[in-house]
C-alpha cells in the first residue's frame, strides 16, 4: 500500500493547526500499511511556505516522518493535464457575490478579459494524478476537490 501525502496534511503538523491530530493518526495508520510519498510538487510546495531555511532541513523534516519522494509518473502527468482542463472547462467566468449570489462580470482593465476567480491550479491536480495512477490512496483535507477530480483513488482525512 502507497500512501501519497497532500502539502495540507504536512502543513497541519508543522504549525500544529485544527488538523494536527488527524494528519498525524492518519499517518501513523499509512506507516503500518506501507509506504508513504510525497511527490516532487509537495516537495517544493513545502519549500515555498517559508518554514525551512534550506533544502538539508526539508530533508530532515522529510527523513524524519519517514517520507519518500515519488515522481509521478508520465500517466500520472497526462492525467493531471486532462482534469485540469476539465476543470478549467467547468469554472465559471466572472465573479459571484457572496451576499445575494448576483453573478457579476469584472473586465481586466488592460485587456477586456473577463476575470474569473483562480481557486486551484496545476500543483493540485499534479498531485491527485499522482495519487490516482502511481499510489493507493492519498492523505489530504481537500477531500471534496479530489474525489471529484480523481474518483478512483481513495481519500483520507481521519
Amino acid at each position: 500500500m502507497i500512501t501519497a501525502v497532500d502539502t495540507n496534511a504536512l502543513l497541519a503538523l508543522l504549525y500544529d493547526d485544527e488538523h494536527a491530530d488527524a494528519s498525524e493518526s492518519v499517518l501513523r495508520r499509512a506507516y503500518q500499511d506501507g509506504r508513504v510519498v510525497i511527490s516532487s510538487i509537495v516537495y517544493a510546495e513545502l519549500a515555498a511556505d517559508g518554514h525551512f531555511e534550506s533544502s538539508a532541513a526539508l530533508d530532515e523534516f522529510c527523513d524524519d516522518l519517514r517520507l519518500q519522494l515519488d515522481e509521478p509518473s508520465q500517466e500520472a502527468l497526462f492525467r493531471a493535464g486532462g482534469a485540469f482542463q476539465e476543470y478549467t472547462d467547468r469554472r465559471p467566468d466572472g465573479l459571484q457575490c457572496p451576499t445575494c449570489g448576483t453573478d457579476q462580470t469584472v473586465p481586466c482593465t488592460e485587456c477586456g478579459t473577463a476575470l474569473a476567480p483562480r481557486q486551484h491550479i496545476a500543483a493540485d491536480f499534479l498531485i491527485g494524478a499522482h495519487a490516482a495512477v502511481d499510489c493507493d490512496r492519498l492523505l489530504t483535507f481537500d477531500t471534496a476537490f479530489y474525489e471529484t477530480y480523481f474518483p478512483s483513488v481513495t481519500v483520507r482525512s481521519e
